[in-house]
């Protein structure tokens, strides 16, 4: 299965003719966010896009729009972005049926997490939903290791949010990315989510530095981890 990524390198020669294109404006964009207070919603991170659109295009800049779990707030954020001049949408939909209005436009939307009906490209999981999941993923993990969950799910939220920033800045560099595979008819980038057990905590989560040893064997959780051997 095709996981296309666009280099850093690339990005920055693409981002030179937009700076001067632009001259005058700060390309936006506009990135609206489902709940950004539901610790359950693993679909971005926020400051990983962020930092990822600033470090391809320096003068471009990111809106966040926050719809707290409501989606009539989300619509009228939508219709809020376009009036703004926000040269190209990513959003988490809240309810992506709910969303036509935002793909009527000539505003470029990319879908992340869930696809939204008639986006202009998709960042997600090849599995499908990004599930939930009851607080953080050091949360999770440290259950998993003092044996009171099985397994956790790891989503490569950061990898994804950063794919979700390439695509955007393709888009305002105007050379839109292709490379992905075909869902639905939309130009699609899709990650894998894994099943993580004690076995394979280190293997994972540390060594993606989703999370340090440090964390993961301190506290109550530091005698399991010296009788495992992982410290």
């Amino acid at each position: 299965m095709l996981r296309a990524r666009l280099p850093l390198a690339a990005l920055a020669l693409l981002a030179a003719p937009l700076l001067s294109a632009c001259a005058g404006d700060e390309p936006t964009v506009a990135l609206l966010v489902a709940d950004g207070t539901d610790s359950s919603s693993r679909a971005v991170d926020v400051e990983a896009f962020t930092d990822r659109v600033e470090a391809t295009c320096d003068e471009c800049r990111v809106e966040v729009y926050d719809a707290e779990g409501d989606a009539a707030t989300q619509k009228s954020q939508v219709r809020q972005a376009a009036a703004t001049s926000a040269d190209v949408v990513v959003v988490v939909p809240v309810d992506p049926d709910d969303l036509g209005t935002l793909t009527d436009g000539e505003l470029p939307v990319v879908s992340l997490g869930e696809l939204v009906p008639g986006s202009d490209r998709f960042v997600g999981l090849d599995g499908g939903a990004v599930p939930t999941q009851s607080g953080t993923d050091l949360e999770a993990a440290r259950d998993v290791l003092l044996g009171e969950e099985r397994s956790m799910t790891y989503v490569p939220t950061r990898a994804m949010s950063e794919q979700a920033a390439d695509v955007a800045v393709s888009y305002l560099a105007g050379d839109p990315a292709t490379g992905g595979e075909d869902v639905d008819g939309v130009e699609s980038w899709l990650h894998r989510d894994q099943d993580v057990t004690v076995d394979s905590l280190t293997s994972v989560l540390v060594a993606q530095g989703v999370l340090t040893l440090d964390d993961l064997c301190s506290g109550a959780t530091e005698k399991r981890c010296t009788r495992l051997g992982l410290r």
